[in-house]
């Protein structure tokens, strides 16, 4: 069992690469003993890039399934203006009120 913040990051950004599941690693931490915490503001930025890196990566993991579906929904998407694809008729009236 992993009991430091930053070997957490490690093992959890290490199984996310290799394709595995991270729900058995994280099931089996105990919370409330994690150590290793950042005792000052230049390690609470590094801690927090570093969560930021392991949340991009994960963002990055989930693209082609959300992509497939949403293929697969019949949803036909957004446009480039942020607007869903068939709702051409309102947004005039929606961006004109703001």
């Amino acid at each position: 069992m992993l009991h430091a913040v930053p070997e957490l990051l490690d093992a959890l950004e290490t199984r996310l690469i290799a394709g595995e599941d991270p729900a058995v690693l994280l099931s089996g931490i105990r919370w409330s003993e994690l150590v290793g915490w950042p005792e000052d503001a230049a390690g609470a930025q590094a801690l927090k890039r570093r969560i930021t890196s392991v949340r991009t990566l994960l963002m990055g993991l989930q693209s082609p399934l959300r992509a497939a579906l949403i293929g697969l929904s019949g949803f036909p998407g957004y446009s480039r203006e942020g607007l869903a694809a068939d709702a051409s008729a309102i947004a005039p009236r929606l961006i004109g009120k703001v």
